[in-house]
């Protein structure tokens, strides 16, 4: 089975691909797209890799020939510039579309967000929503996953981050009074997901809404994260303002990857609907706390 994965250098794309070589995936069969350069991942994993820009339409439509299956996970997440949502979530994602069709791929995994129902406005909710529309009218037969947070190894942007932080300050910052809730997804369980999509396709179109089955808010998810460290911290909780404030001269003096945007989407306080797609799929989720242990033994 030739499979091609766009922005398969991303955090879920190497957990993907780390799984599907143990779960015996024929990994010369896959080959991945993306406009970060290879540090050798794929090389050592024995798959094919390419470096493009999908926002740009090239020769490198050229590699989708012979493809049987599509994974789309190339993503814009964070960016203080709406012109980086729009060319990385909707026209890469007009380009692959195009290019698939073009070649005769019949079948495609689109990897979206839960921010597609959720109450923000921001670009990134807004070009997700368009992506999946570019999906959805395309013609072919497709899945498409809205993932709720998405956490494990490799996880710099998300959970990943807030590790990072707590792992060199002494004290934690929860903006407002934490009790936003969440419904973290461990990344392991994803990529089961998408490897079962990819062995048992659907036969018509289908949406699935995938999120953690424990509901969790910011600050308890903080508070695991202290307790596995254990390190001794002091968790403050400030009021929005000057949460945001203290992130701007922050960002200013580490480059931190979270922007406003993210940091509005967190105290939304969202709850998507719940499905249980650990029956359909037959996977037991990792409770959080058990993720997070994964993450710092990593």
């Amino acid at each position: 089975m030739k499979i091609i994965i766009s922005g398969g250098r991303g955090f879920v794309g190497q957990n993907l691909l780390k799984k599907m070589k143990k779960e015996g995936f024929e990994m010369q069969e896959i080959t991945v797209i993306d406009k970060k350069m290879d540090d050798g991942f794929c090389q050592k994993l024995g798959v094919n890799f390419l470096m493009a820009d999908l926002a740009e339409k090239d020769d490198w439509q050229k590699i989708f020939q012979d493809q049987e299956i599509m994974i789309i996970l190339h993503a814009q997440i964070a960016s203080l510039e709406s012109k980086d949502f729009y060319f990385n979530n909707v026209k890469a994602t007009e380009n692959v579309i195009e290019a698939a069709k073009r070649y005769g791929i019949k079948k495609t995994i689109y990897l979206s967000s839960a921010a597609v129902l959720s109450s923000r406005e921001d670009d990134y909710a807004k070009t997700k929503k368009q992506g999946e529309e570019i999906v959805k009218n395309s013609g072919l037969l497709s899945v498409i996953i809205r993932p709720s947070i998405i956490y494990g190894p490799g996880d710099q942007k998300n959970i990943g981050w807030l590790i990072n932080f707590a792992k060199k300050w002494p004290i934690f910052p929860i903006p407002g009074h934490g009790k936003y809730p969440r419904q973290p997804i461990y990344v392991e369980d994803l990529c089961q997901i998408i490897i079962n999509l990819i062995r048992n396709f659907p036969s018509e179109n289908k949406i699935y809404n995938i999120n953690g089955k424990e509901k969790i808010n910011f600050d308890q998810m903080v508070k695991t994260v202290l307790k596995e460290l254990k390190g001794i911290h002091l968790v403050i909780y400030l009021p929005i303002p000057i949460f945001l404030f203290l992130l701007k001269i922050y960002d200013f003096l580490f480059r931190s990857p979270f922007t406003p945007d993210q940091i509005k989407s967190l105290i939304s306080g969202d709850i998507f609907p719940d499905y249980p797609w650990w029956e359909e799929f037959d996977i037991k989720p990792t409770p959080f706390s058990e993720g997070i242990k994964k993450i710092i033994k990593q």
